[in-house]
């Protein structure tokens, strides 16, 4: 029989692929990833036989009780359910997308991502000017997000099809109860009928991921007032549109809806806007070069202010008619009628929280944190034993990329696939609980798909510096332009910049922060050296492909590498001026040139730094004079 390692090598890296790239999904895994299930397998591996499997109406399950059941159908829950797969496990999916919205479309935030690249290419301001209809304008803009949708739905589907796992379109409820041989008994509910049909698994992954927040002031009718999820059934183009919030998601949508030639209103609780983001990780001077970008793109900003109340219209409303927002300021209540906003469309984006409703984890014995997220060990193990939890609803970070790696941990620790050398191992030390990948900021980047794009991993100079992350002699930062760069001149690039942040004297890279074109890609280099600790000095001996961005690491890397050698020649300078024993401010110019050139140099930057004193005469020369001419 095929080892188990050998089993899951090639069907689960396709299917990682497929989850990051599903476009091109189901022509490289669907006709891949089935073919070990001809091998025999080992006894270990062998599904148990199957008893008696129940049924409902016209559906026959395969089976009654699973190796995995998967509830949550989200990138998280795919990516274990399709792992079980690989490993030669039985698996079912519990997924509760609603009738009118596309399964296994993957992550929330893919329908702001398609509706960023469609703002990308269509010029509505163009459109309206040449006589063109907002109706027919909108329904493009539709059309082309949800292609996007439902081509990702379907390469998702194509890839639990082709590894025989089967899915149920209901919610799911832990009994308590357990099985023959200890398998844990969950009651689904099917949407389509209310009908019920009874599922075992001998292990149980919650990934129901989370929902946004909803303001208590607020009214959603998902019409006119919506929150970040179900912005996605907006059927008009709004002329206005207000957001509250002052996250990621707000930023996003503020930058769409006005690309898509909407005046936007950004409504935010606290006094900053940089102040909101720096808060998660956002080098400060991006922050600030954010909310100038927001202004020059015609975003109304309103700092400390909050909804007091929303006018509601009655259902079927001429979307012409624009809301009536009142604020007041928050905590004092004190309200603001000159900050007053009218507005065509309103959308919160203030946070989320885990989908646990209706699960009855309680109940069953797993326990919930004090924000309603499931509680978690390193393992990702919750306090029932067998059932495990991953993705948005063990709360932050709440990424997709952080969800799918809790998702192949999980397998490994269910189906002990950490054999060394294999696709699955990882260190053994290595947890993926929210607070292990928290605690370091070289954990995971962060992109963020604002129009330009930005991205971050590691620390922030001031971060650094606050949890004493520098070197023996602080923390350097160093910054490069896109204008600079040969493709940023050839493609008229006047915005945005990279920054990394350094040790001193070590250089070595624990941050990188970028705003601007495909900053989204380039940070995947930038992890590569923050996480493997390389140097400032390695970025400038590393060769790249010209005429591309990746020209920024090395002008960065310059700056940061001529401000490692200059701090090197201070300290030398200071130590040839208490080498005299005087310590007067003053230094001999032959033991100076000694130390220069000891150093490395270059023969005329000394003589720019000693000549001059020189020609006059001197022995000495101060040592002001020195550091101001080091080059």
């Amino acid at each position: 029989p095929r080892s188990p390692i050998n089993i899951i090598r090639l069907p689960l890296l396709l299917a990682l692929a497929a989850i990051a790239h599903c476009q091109a999904f189901s022509q490289a895994f669907a006709p891949l990833l089935p073919r070990h299930r001809s091998s025999p397998l080992s006894s270990a591996m062998r599904p148990a036989r199957a008893r008696t499997p129940p049924s409902l109406g016209g559906l026959q399950m395969l089976r009654n009780e699973y190796d995995l059941v998967v509830v949550g159908a989200g990138p998280t829950g795919l990516t274990a359910a399709l792992s079980a797969a690989s490993a030669g496990k039985t698996a079912v999916i519990i997924d509760a997308t609603p009738k009118r919205q596309v399964q296994f479309s993957g992550p929330t935030g893919l329908y702001s991502k398609a509706l960023r690249d469609t703002a990308k290419k269509i010029d509505v301001g163009v459109l309206r000017n040449m006589g063109v209809r907002d109706t027919a304008v909108w329904r493009q803009v539709q059309e082309m997000t949800s292609e996007v949708l439902k081509e990702s739905g379907l390469s998702n589907l194509a890839a639990i099809q082709a590894s025989n796992i089967p899915h149920l379109r209901g919610t799911a409820t832990m009994t308590g109860e357990r099985g023959e041989g200890g398998a844990h008994c969950l009651d689904v509910t099917f949407l389509e009928s209310d009908r019920k049909i009874q599922v075992q698994g001998q292990n149980v992954l919650i990934a129901t991921g989370s929902s946004p927040w909803r303001l208590d002031t607020v009214h959603y009718d998902d019409a006119r007032v919506f929150d970040s999820d179900t912005i996605k059934t907006l059927n008009f183009l709004p002329k206005t549109v207000a957001i509250v919030g002052a996250g990621i998601i707000a930023i996003e949508y503020a930058k769409i809806f006005s690309r898509l030639d909407c005046k936007v209103t950004l409504i935010v609780r606290g006094k900053s806007l940089a102040t909101a983001l720096t808060r998660i990780g956002i080098d400060p001077d991006i922050a600030l070069e954010l909310q100038k970008d927001l202004c020059l793109n015609k975003v109304r900003i309103i700092f400390d202010a909050e909804i007091d109340q929303v006018e509601s219209l009655p259902p079927g409303s001429d979307t012409n008619r624009p809301l009536t927002i009142t604020l007041k300021q928050p905590g004092t209540g004190v309200k603001k009628p000159h900050l007053n906003v009218k507005s065509h469309v309103l959308m919160t984006a203030t946070g989320r929280a885990a989908n646990t409703k209706g699960l009855e984890l309680e109940a069953a014995g797993v326990e919930l944190d004090k924000g309603g997220n499931v509680a978690v060990n390193g393992f990702l193990q919750t306090t029932l034993d067998n059932v495990y939890a991953a993705g948005d609803v063990l709360g932050p970070p709440s990424l997709a990329s952080t969800g799918i790696e809790q998702a192949l941990a999980v397998s490994r620790t269910m189906f002990g696939l950490e054999t060394e050398g294999t696709f699955g191992w990882r260190q053994p030390d290595t947890n993926y609980d929210p607070r292990s990948l928290m605690s370091d900021p070289l954990k995971y980047p962060i992109g963020i798909w604002t129009l330009p794009e930005m991205a971050f991993i590691g620390s922030t100079q001031q971060s650094a510096k606050e949890n004493g992350l520098g070197g023996a002699e602080g923390v350097g930062e160093a910054t490069a332009y896109y204008g600079n760069t040969i493709r940023g001149k050839v493609q008229g690039l006047n915005f945005g910049f990279m920054k990394l942040v350094y040790t001193k004297p070590e250089g070595k890279v624990i941050g990188v922060h970028i705003l601007g074109e495909d900053a989204c890609e380039l940070i995947h280099y930038g992890t590569a050296l923050a996480q493997s600790g390389k140097t400032v000095q390695s970025v400038l001996g590393t060769m790249f492909a010209a005429v591309t961005f990746h020209e920024l690491f090395k002008a960065a890397a310059s700056k940061a590498v001529l401000d490692l050698d200059k701090a090197r020649w201070i300290k030398m300078v200071k130590k040839t001026d208490e080498a005299d024993g005087k310590a007067d401010g003053k230094i001999q110019i032959t033991a100076l040139r000694r130390g220069l050139v000891e150093f490395g140099v270059q023969q005329d930057d000394i003589a720019k730094i000693i000549l001059p004193a020189e020609e006059e005469g001197q022995e000495e020369i101060k040592q002001s004079t020195v550091i101001a001419r080091l080059p």
